[in-house]
């Protein structure tokens, strides 16, 4: 627990090979009494992913704090991209005593002190819908990263907008701004890309939902049913749809660094580098 709230820690699952990554983070800070729970929300097809879903269970066995998710009762897999689906994890968010930290399932490195920061905003900041991390790889992140100084305009000059074609589409700037990022951690002196401020968020700016921290009261209440988001696609609902209804921006904070490997444009670049291998090697030593 951190401040009295319990802290679960969530991913829509789906690829073994960054969340081997992450469950190492998770692990971490689950031993150092931060994360109460991990869960994962299974958002994998039966047929051919059948070691993701394999290691999930493996997990599941392992581990007395690590608990399975699967799709609510009463709703069916909606067409389309399988993120159309992880809307409905939010119906099992309902404790107004628990924070919920959403993580892509490739997010592949977690600062020692991100989620204690996270959560400490969020509880500071409740009339923000999403409190935000520091999220390495998402472009807006790197647009404000560009205005602070801690991300070289050189890599590439990144727009304010989630699929800026820089900062979301280019895999060669992506490259470059984990080599920066993995140089620091290297070195222990990831703080010097700390931001040091926060930065309000526009209502109605469509922001990726890589890494963000959230409150079970905000679901609990909501006018179509506990945890029923309408729309329900999450990242629409999150930064876009919410915030325009309340008039509240949302929050992303300068000093809890995540990292977020690939954007689909990026893939291709991204994974022909050693880029994994060095965020894997950082994990196995923790």
């Amino acid at each position: 627990m951190l401040h009295g709230k319990n802290v679960i820690a969530w991913t829509p699952y789906g690829r073994r090979d960054t969340y081997s990554i992450l469950i190492q983070y998770l692990k971490r800070d689950v031993e150092r009494g931060i994360v109460d729970e991990v869960w994962a929300y299974m958002n994998t097809d039966p047929i051919g992913q059948e070691d993701d879903i394999a290691y999930a269970h493996q997990l599941d066995a392992q581990y007395d704090w690590f608990r399975i998710v699967t799709m609510p009762d009463g709703v069916s897999r909606r067409p389309g991209p399988k993120q159309r689906n992880t809307g409905f994890a939010y119906r099992y968010m309902l404790d107004p005593n628990t924070v919920y930290l959403r993580f892509d399932d490739d997010i592949v490195y977690i600062h020692e002190d991100a989620i204690t920061n996270l959560v400490e905003k969020r509880l500071e900041m409740p009339h923000a819908t999403a409190v935000f991390a520091t999220t390495w790889n998402n472009a807006i992140v790197s647009w404000f990263g560009q205005q602070a100084g801690v991300i070289p305009k050189e890599f590439g000059e990144v727009g304010p907008f989630c699929m800026d074609p820089m900062g979301w589409a280019n895999g060669q700037f992506a490259v470059d701004i984990h080599r920066l990022l993995l140089d620091h951690v290297e070195k222990g002196t990831v703080e010097e890309l700390y931001m040091y401020q926060d930065f309000p968020i526009r209502p109605g700016t469509q922001f990726s939902v890589s890494c963000f921290a959230s409150q079970g009261s905000l679901y609990a209440s909501l006018p179509h049913g506990p945890g029923v988001l309408v729309p329900d696609e999450e990242e629409h609902w999150h930064t876009v749809h919410q915030p325009q209804v309340t008039g509240q921006p949302n929050i992303l904070i300068g000093n809890a660094i995540v990292s977020h490997y690939t954007f689909f444009p990026q893939r291709g670049i991204v994974c022909g580098t050693d880029i994994l291998d060095r965020y894997r090697a950082l994990a196995d030593r923790l």
